[in-house]
């Protein structure tokens, strides 16, 4: 079998175990991220009193790690194009699985945030890998639909750790909530024995033999075909020369809106979720009953992702992508207004819907747009902008709070970012829906 069959059968295979399998690892691996980044919205109110630091200084340390992971984003990117998908993604997890470790035993300002910034590093350098492999492994026509799915474990992971926070740091502590990030070394073990090389990636290669016995061992369940193949003239094999960086010819538009809207969702996902706990607990809600409302809230996360995940190969990526940051602008001004318990727990529900919808339809429109020779470079760079341009979300937020700022002014000016970013969006007209990679890469 040629590269041509290989990459053509990918494109057609029904979905079966492997798919499962690869959904349910990745999806670990995401959760793991989002558990990552959301935890320390929860120990933010735990390590002020047992520090007695400012709020600027707590917005450092949930900063320190994005800033990692706009480190690790573009470390994984570049090394999951230069050394492989896997190897990659197996060091991220075993790095961020120890550092994870060592945050619990953290014994003051600087030593967390240090501890953060190099967890940071390692949860950065899963993500653009993890959605390489999904892009590179999925059926053309379920592509969309499979990233969706593996964003929504960002909700999963996210509400775990809003559970932790509720049930576990108020009662036992900040180090232990620490301690449940070191699932990473279980992933690190299982990815390694588990997750093939992606076949995409050895033919860029030229391993052309290592892609056919993997392919062999992966046993797919092909679509019935003719005998006679005919495969359309834009399936071609990615050569192993470079046609220009992620900033040339037509890239340049692509990467200028990608990493625009990257930078605007990180900024207002920062903003929130990270200061959510605290800046209810700065009204007149108690601390347990913040950490329980932004239990709930974090839950819409899911219902969002189901949402996009039925509608992204059914329509234009780009036009659902535009009405779902239309719906996330005005959910966050609503937020804003909300006067009550009941009220912040619906406005800020539909935030949390409307906001993983958004993140659905980013993630899988951005890894389709690039070519496998570029693809894990060009996501770890948009990856980790977007995570550099939330680190001064809760900075941002915690000044405003120092100055006696209100919640409406707070996410009046978070609402400011979807809102330009769908200018943005409106931009760019590429349509990925129901396409093979090389069909989109050809043009």
């Amino acid at each position: 079998m040629n590269e041509k069959e290989i990459l053509y059968q990918f494109d057609h295979a029904r979905l079966g175990k492997f798919h499962l399998a690869l959904i349910l690892l990745s999806g670990s691996c995401w959760a793991l991220v989002a558990y990552g980044v959301t935890i320390i919205g929860f120990l933010l109110p735990s390590l002020r009193a047992e520090w007695q630091i400012s709020s600027s200084l707590l917005g450092m340390i949930a900063g320190a790690g994005l800033l990692g992971m706009f480190i690790g984003s573009i470390i994984g990117g570049t090394l999951a194009d230069r050394f492989g998908r896997r190897g990659t993604l197996v060091w991220a997890l075993f790095i961020s699985g120890l550092f994870f470790f060592i945050s619990s035993t953290a014994w003051n300002f600087t030593s967390l945030l240090v501890m953060r910034l190099l967890t940071g590093i390692g949860l950065g350098a899963i993500i653009p890998v993890i959605s390489t492999l999904i892009t590179e492994f999925s059926p053309s026509k379920v592509r969309g639909t499979l990233s969706v799915l593996i964003n929504g474990c960002w909700g999963l992971g996210g509400t775990l750790a809003a559970f932790v926070g509720y049930k576990v740091v108020l009662n036992y502590g900040w180090r232990l909530a620490m301690l449940f990030g070191c699932v990473a070394f279980l992933l690190s073990f299982l990815v390694r024995i588990l997750l093939p090389e992606s076949m995409r990636y050895l033919i860029g290669k030229g391993r052309l033999d290592e892609a056919q016995n993997q392919f062999r061992k992966i046993k797919l369940d092909f679509e019935d075909t003719p005998i006679q193949i005919v495969f359309p003239q834009a399936v071609v094999v990615e050569q192993k020369k470079s046609l220009g960086g992620i900033w040339s010819g037509s890239f340049a538009h692509i990467t200028f809106s990608l990493w625009f809207m990257w930078i605007a969702l990180n900024f207002l996902y920062q903003g929130v979720l990270v200061w959510l706990p605290t800046l209810l607990a700065s009204t007149q809600i108690t601390e347990g009953r913040s950490f329980l409302l932004t239990l709930l809230i974090s839950l819409g996360q899911i219902p969002g992702t189901l949402i996009v995940a039925f509608l992204v190969d059914r329509t234009k990526r780009t036009n659902l992508l535009i009405v779902s940051l239309v719906l996330l602008t005005l959910s966050t001004l609503l937020l804003g207004l909300s006067q009550n318990d009941i009220w912040i727990l619906v406005t800020g529900f539909l935030l949390m819907i409307f906001n993983g919808m958004a993140w659905g339809m980013a993630y899988s429109v951005s890894s389709e747009l690039y070519p496998t020779r570029m693809r894990g470079l060009a996501t770890g760079w948009a990856a980790g902008v977007g995570r550099l341009g939330g680190v001064p979300a809760p900075i941002f937020v915690g000044l405003i709070m120092q100055q006696g700022g209100s919640l409406n002014l707070v996410f009046s000016m978070l609402a400011l970012a979807p809102f330009f970013t769908i200018i943005v969006i409106s931009t760019l007209k590429s349509d990925t829906t129901g396409k093979s990679l090389e069909a989109i890469s050809s043009g």
